[in-house]
């Protein structure tokens, strides 16, 4: 036994190799023998087997029976009845071998290993974990590298039944790499076939894009590309670019719609520069119809506003210095003429600073051109300084604030306006809270009353609520209690309203006859695990009727959920403005996921909205169908639409660039 120590001992100093076994023995060719429970440690590998023989002039390893082979970066176990490896080229080859490459299981006849290129002969690959091998690809030939596999004559298996066969597949090896991602397939209304296909690109560490074909029988046909880049940290860039070609005539997707807004070439391009203090973003789009027909999430459809803009801030030690200019496309209406525009706006703000005892100054200066085709435009100068002073009396701290609101505009298209306005507003504030404790009883509460002060009304134009100066003598307040046990919260409770000496206020835009201000009222109750209930109510005191009602019950058993939701809004006089009733349901069982949703509009008695789910998660592939109809208020019809989602090997994986 001293012997092989000390044999191993040589073998370590002149070798960098260590050889553990039960025999070890130096061969009359020059090779090393070793037998019975033998373990090799080399610079680049763990090699266990029952017989491993080592070259030390050509550094050649040759193991027999119950090999394994692991690389001590990880990336790489291997398990076979045979293996050679030469440690100086880096290259050998696997018998009967099973195992792990990067986040790939395998099995082949044959694995052979040429520096970082792997040839796989007549295996299967797969993602899923090794106990739950449901899919399964299984080749004639494969090539893995550092980013990808490359295998020809494949046959793609689901729990062992072949449902696919492929030529060639290719698909990247790394979490971030470049290659196709998961389709979207299916139909609606307008198509019987819509297929977007994305293809990721990994360009490098800090960029990356995404170029999506969509492909459609009946409606236009066309690309959108995204690229992402990165500059420094906080700071980066993102491009949109989407072009269709639209079918000539238009199909009857374009019924109802100005004939005048049809473009056989449609597009949106779009970017938003991130570099702090320098913001810039633009985003415009070929015809106002180009969102409803190109997008599949209703979110995109139905953007209101795209906004391009430009915009310059930086904060110093005594006042906030900003600069912007925004242009808005409005994407509710055939037109954009009497959208209003920015271009430009800067302000200064100075920030509030101690001038004598408890005084403090401070104030806003801005200037904005109002920008429209049609309807009132114009200049606006505006001066805002304030004096605050916050005081101590019985031991609450008051705070005042006085405001001096000078307007003055200029280059109005329309007459009947002041020129200009000088007025003052004064506010009174008083805060404090109160928090209990008993145990794991936690009980906090605070409450705030002010009092606001503007002598008379104006008749200035209105381009945004900073022109809002009118009259008022009020009084509000607000109050919060929270309510917790053990940390965890299970009741909230806000209300807000005022009294208003002037006897009228505004509402929605009209002047309401009223004294009190109406009650707002948000509670949120969690009695216990699985059940939340939540109401935001505006009830109107004086008139005796509820004006706004937001509300959601959810009930939670295990992994089901089930909600329910209702959104209400009435005018003074009664008249419905909104009624909408949500309903949506979720449950698991095992792998497959099922999920409803619902909203109803009680106004017109229609719904709105109607889309089911279902999802199936294997341990390494999903599949899903989504069923949506959409109900087209132009049209007063449904559209209906049903798309098929899937995933092979979980490599649907899309990564931002990293910020530097």
């Amino acid at each position: 036994m001293l012997i092989v120590y000390l044999i191993l001992f040589l073998i370590k100093i002149v070798y960098s190799l260590e050889i553990f076994s039960n025999h070890l023995e130096r061969q009359p060719d020059g090779w090393i023998q070793a037998k019975e429970e033998v373990e090799v440690y080399h610079e680049r590998y763990y090699i266990k087997a029952d017989t491993i023989r080592y070259n030390p002039e050509t550094k050649e390893v040759i193991a027999e029976g119950n090999v394994y082979v692991r690389s001590l970066d990880g990336r790489l176990e291997v398990v076979g009845s045979y293996a050679y490896l030469s440690l100086e080229k880096e290259e050998g080859y696997y018998l009967n071998a099973q195992g792990k490459f990067e986040k790939f299981y395998f099995q082949a006849i044959r694995l052979e290993k040429s520096g970082e290129l792997y040839t796989v002969e007549e295996g299967q690959i797969t993602t899923c974990p090794p106990d739950r091998k449901e899919m399964v690809l299984c080749f004639s030939k494969a090539k893995i590298d550092q980013k990808y596999v490359f295998s020809t004559n494949n046959s793609l298996r689901l729990f062992r039944v072949p449902f696919a066969y492929l030529p060639l597949f290719f698909y990247p090896v790394g979490e971030r790499r470049s290659g196709l991602l998961a389709p979207t397939i299916g139909f609606n209304s307008y198509n019987n076939l819509i297929y977007q296909q994305p293809i990721y690109w990994a360009i490098s560490r800090d960029k990356d894009a995404t170029l999506t074909i969509d492909l459609r029988d009946k409606q236009a046909k066309g690309f959108s590309l995204e690229y992402r880049q990165a500059f420094f940290k906080e700071n980066d860039l993102r491009l949109n670019i989407s072009y269709y070609i639209e079918p000539e005539p238009p199909g009857k997707w374009w019924e109802g719609r100005d004939p005048s807004t049809f473009r056989k070439n449609r597009y949106r391009f779009k970017f938003d520069l991130d570099l702090q203090d320098f913001k810039a973003g633009l985003d415009t789009i070929s015809d106002p119809y180009f969102l409803e027909d190109t997008y599949l999430q209703k979110t995109e459809r139905t953007i209101p506003y795209l906004t391009s803009y430009i915009n310059y801030s930086k904060e110093f030690d005594r006042f906030f210095l900003s600069f912007s200019a925004k242009h808005f496309y409005d994407t509710t209406s055939s037109n954009n003429k009497r959208t209003l525009h920015r271009l430009p706006e800067v302000s200064i703000y100075w920030k509030s600073q101690q001038i004598v005892g408890s005084v403090f100054l401070g104030g806003l200066l801005s200037y904005t051109n109002f920008y429209r085709e049609v309807g009132l435009r114009g200049q606006r100068v505006l001066f805002f300084p304030e004096i605050s002073i916050p005081k101590e009396i019985f031991g609450k701290v008051f705070y005042s604030k006085i405001v001096f609101e000078n307007l003055y505009y200029f280059g109005l298209n329309q007459r009947g306006y002041k020129n200009s306005i000088n007025s003052i507003h004064f506010s009174e504030n008083l805060s404090f809270s109160s928090d209990l404790q008993k145990g794991e009883l936690n009980l906090r509460n605070s409450f705030n009353l002010s009092y606001s002060f503007r002598p008379k009304d104006f008749n200035n134009p209105n381009f945004d609520n900073l022109d809002k100066l009118n009259r008022k003598n009020q009084i509000d307040a607000t109050a919060t209690t929270s309510l917790s046990y053990a940390g965890r919260e299970f009741l909230g409770l806000y209300l807000s309203t005022g009294y208003n000496y002037l006897n009228s206020y505004t509402y929605a835009g009209s002047t309401v006859k009223r004294r009190v201000i109406p009650l707002r009222a948000v509670l949120s109750l969690k009695p216990f695990e699985g059940l939340s209930f939540s109401t935001d109510n505006l009830y109107d005191v004086e008139g005796g009727s509820l004006l706004q009602t937001f509300g959601s019950v959810s009930l939670g058993y295990k992994r089901t959920t089930l909600t329910l939701g209702q959104i209400l809004s009435r005018n003074f006089s009664g008249q419905r403005l909104l009624d909408q009733t949500t309903l949506s349901l979720n449950t698991a069982y095992r792998s497959a996921v099922f999920s409803f949703s619902l909203t109803r509009d009680n106004r017109i008695k229609k719904d709105l909205t109607r889309q089911a789910s279902l999802d199936y998660r294997g341990a390494c592939w999903s599949f899903g169908l989504l069923a949506r109809d959409n109900y087209d208020g132009t049209k007063g019809k449904y559209i209906k639409e049903l798309y098929l989602t899937f995933n092979v090997f979980d490599l649907r994986r899309l990564t931002v660039p990293l910020r530097r």
